[in-house]
């Protein structure tokens, strides 16, 4: 038990609460400071992590760069035409020795024409050297979103499958395409302008002084009441863009569920349901933006206030310096439009503060992805010649997260060729064994061995090739048939991928489609029944002529007649393969080498089928509850493979 220090007892007494009311407001207001400073320091240490993707791009940035300076030059000159408008052609002043240098002595009519072609000319390449900069800067931000949204998905793709189960696909989509898509307003509407308002800030605060030092003065008094606000605004607008990120992503989740889930939703008869769902994350989305945009109407409405009382102070003490002399009225329109000119750099500060503390949520959450080198799946750098298929488990434990084991202390050893079914009931670890094989996770304890070496120390994509993998549920993408069969080997020519159609049974079909091997299938093959899916699976499984053959429960989805089809495939894909089955029906592991019985993460018992069904122990239990159908087949017949010795042991 924690023993109280003398604060705590000080604020837990009475005197103390009363001390802690007395000086709450000035508490506040420190509070919120430290907490804005650390708002701001933590937004650009996120900004800092850009840096090296900005370097990559460092000539487009130049160039950008060149046409702000430009800015800056024509924001300085624009007053000075009307400068000599005013003192020199309306009043009875010289012209300025730079007026007189370049042209010479000149009446007022021509004085004036002068005057209104330079205004013109100032005013014209200040609007082309403004939609450079706009362009080059959109430009810019778009080749580093790029940049980003590969960077990220290239992260994603490398990160384990314990990181994709702790987040949602709907989120990670988000992360992707509209928080990787802020960092387009970090460089168009934040970084850009805010460098180019600063660097013209600085060049009209020198131009200020050294037109009138006192007016100077007056002018700049108001910049640190905007830096303030600015400051404790733009923290606002970050934390409260936390929340706007959030509940986009949870609109994104929504959406990304529901789609894919389209058929099961209708089956349901959820439609209102999904409706009503979707209506509250979006209009909780709505509810965060529109908090973002008041924070940030009221953080610029200060900013023009504080600005604007800048400006009148200037021109009241400015009216006074003129009719004293000190002023000529041209002086005090320069001054005046180089007030107004300063002021709204240091507003259009302010809206780049906003935007980046309000991109700043969304590149925290990119960088949240990018960060997660620790989930990675370690690889190792050996590369064998193609592997005999020996499989080893040796002392294996893994758990997914807090949950129970899923495997204890599992050793399992698997013969070149062998054929090894898995069976038990659901949470059994059957799966999980197969995860493990393939290093979709990594064991918490014990090593997977492969034909004697630890599987840690294999090249992660090596050892993925020597696994052929048939699931349950066929993963297909929205291409060509030709290319779903290719994937992951697309080196493939037309002809090997024709062979592996062949020999999975599904040639004759494609040959009758109008597209033949080019028709596309949809997404996730909904123009496939569930047999040519499953056949379609069976043919990238041939095509990728792997030593090591994972089949879990490849036809408990389909009719009778389609899955005796199925099985005809299947053997002739086994042969000659160590064929790991992962098998929920247990008429899928009858024929096997040996079954595998799993219970709590542990070997229960382990035979042939007809061993197992004598001794009456766990298997039998299963058999009796599934009222099995013994009518599939797997490789090899009365309890062996087909051509090979049986080389499990009872």
């Amino acid at each position: 038990m924690r023993t109280p220090t003398a604060a705590s007892r000080r604020a837990a007494s009475p005197r103390g609460q009363g001390a802690d009311r007395h000086f709450s407001p000035v508490a506040r207001v420190w509070r919120s400071a430290r907490a804005e400073a650390a708002e701001l320091r933590s937004s650009l240490r996120l900004y800092r992590r850009m840096l090296p993707d900005v370097r990559a791009q460092w000539r487009l940035l130049s160039v950008t760069i060149g046409a702000m300076l430009g800015v800056t030059l024509v924001t300085l000159a624009q007053p000075w035409p009307l400068k000599v408008i005013v003192d020199s052609v309306l009043g009875d002043r010289a012209a300025p020795g730079w007026v007189t240098t370049v042209t010479g002595d000149l009446g007022r009519r021509s004085l004036l024409w002068v005057a209104a072609v330079l205004l013109v000319v100032v005013v014209v390449a200040g609007q082309v050297l403004a939609m450079a900069t706009q362009y080059l800067s959109q430009l810019l931000g778009q080749r580093l979103v790029l940049q980003l949204r590969c960077r990220l998905w290239s992260r994603l793709q490398r990160l384990s499958l314990t990181f994709h189960d702790n987040n949602s696909a709907g989120d990670l989509i988000y992360r992707v395409t509209g928080d990787a898509a802020a960092l387009q307003d970090v460089v168009t509407y934040g970084f850009v302008p805010l460098a180019v308002q600063l660097l013209t800030a600085v060049a009209i605060s020198v131009a200020i002084f050294a037109l009138d030092f006192q007016l100077g003065l007056i002018a700049v008094g108001s910049l640190p009441l905007l830096v303030v606000w600015t400051i404790w605004s733009s923290g606002r607008v970050k934390r409260q863009s936390r929340g706007l990120a959030q509940a986009e992503s949870q609109l994104y989740t929504t959406v990304s569920e529901v789609l894919g889930s389209v058929r099961a939703v209708k089956a349901q008869a959820a439609e209102e349901l999904e409706i009503d769902r979707f209506q509250l994350r979006a209009r909780a989305s709505q509810d965060e933006y529109v908090r973002v945009m008041a924070l940030s109407t009221m953080s610029e409405m200060g900013t023009t206030v504080l600005a604007e009382l800048g400006v009148a102070a200037v021109v009241v003490v400015g009216a006074f310096a003129a009719l004293a002399g000190r002023l000529t009225v041209g002086d005090l329109l320069v001054f005046v439009a180089y007030l107004r000119a300063l002021h709204a750099p240091v507003a259009a500060v302010a809206g780049s503060a906003m935007v980046l503390q309000r991109s700043g949520a969304s590149i925290e959450r990119v960088i949240e992805v990018l960060d997660q080198q620790e989930e990675q799946v370690v690889s190792g750098t050996l590369t064998p010649a193609r592997t005999e298929g020996r499989l080893r488990f040796e002392g294996v434990t893994f758990a997914y997260g807090e949950r129970a084991s899923a495997l204890a202390d599992l050793d399992l050893d698997i013969a070149p060729g062998e054929t090894v079914a898995l069976v038990g009931r659901s949470g059994a670890g059957k799966t999980t064994v197969a995860s493990l094989l393939l290093r979709f996770y990594v064991p918490q304890g014990g090593r997977v061995l492969l034909d004697g070496r630890d599987t840690a120390d294999l090249d992660l994509s090596w050892l993925r090739r020597q696994v052929a993998l048939v699931l349950q549920d066929p993963i297909i993408f929205s291409a060509s048939l030709a290319e779903n069969i290719a994937y992951g080997r697309p080196e493939a020519d037309r002809g090997q991928v024709e062979d592996a159609a062949r020999a999975a049974g599904m040639h004759e079909f494609i040959t009758g489609l109008p597209g033949g091997y080019d028709t596309q299938v949809g997404e996730r093959g909904v123009r496939l029944s569930g047999g040519q899916r499953q056949r379609l699976s069976i043919a990238r499984a041939f095509l990728k002529d792997a030593p090591i053959l994972v089949l879990d429960e490849p036809t408990s989805s389909l009719d009778a007649t389609t899955e005796r089809h199925i099985f005809e495939s299947l053997e002739r894909l086994a042969q000659g393969r160590t064929t790991l089955v992962i098998a929920h029906r247990l008429a899928t592991a009858r024929r096997a080498d040996r079954i595998i019985v799993l219970q709590d993460g542990a070997i229960a018992e382990q035979g042939t089928h007809s061993q197992l069904m004598r001794r009456r122990g766990p298997y039998r239990r299963l058999h009796d509850d599934q009222a099995v159908d013994l009518t599939p087949r797997l490789p090899g017949a009365d309890g062996s493979a087909a051509g090979r010795p049986r080389t499990g042991t009872a």
